[in-house]
């Protein structure tokens, strides 16, 4: 999976007293990946007994999901950025209160 590589290629670059923060994301990937897979067995089951699943709410929700996973990993970036250019007085850190090196 892409987004997980991202994870541990970005985990490589923190410091290794920050690199707890990678994984928290990851672990929030998983979970909400065990939340996608829930979802899809509660339709498919819903299917089984007869329920229409209406597909333009299958893919506001899927999409939500994706955008989340998105926003989760550029954030880590961000971070990522602000640790890598810790004393650097040129940097505008991203978060004002994050990594302290």
């Amino acid at each position: 999976m892409p987004m997980q590589n991202r994870v541990q290629e970005l985990r490589e670059l923190l410091p290794s007293e920050h690199k707890g923060i990678s994984y928290y994301v990851e672990h929030a990937f998983q979970s909400i990946d065990q939340l996608v897979e829930k979802h899809r067995c509660d339709n498919a089951a819903l299917a089984i007994y007869g329920d229409r699943i209406n597909g333009n709410e299958e893919r506001v929700y899927f999409d939500t999901v994706s955008q989340i996973k998105a926003e989760l990993l550029q954030t880590l970036e961000k971070t990522v950025q602000d640790a890598l250019h810790t004393g650097d007085k040129h940097w505008s850190k991203h978060y004002k209160d994050g990594i302290k090196g």
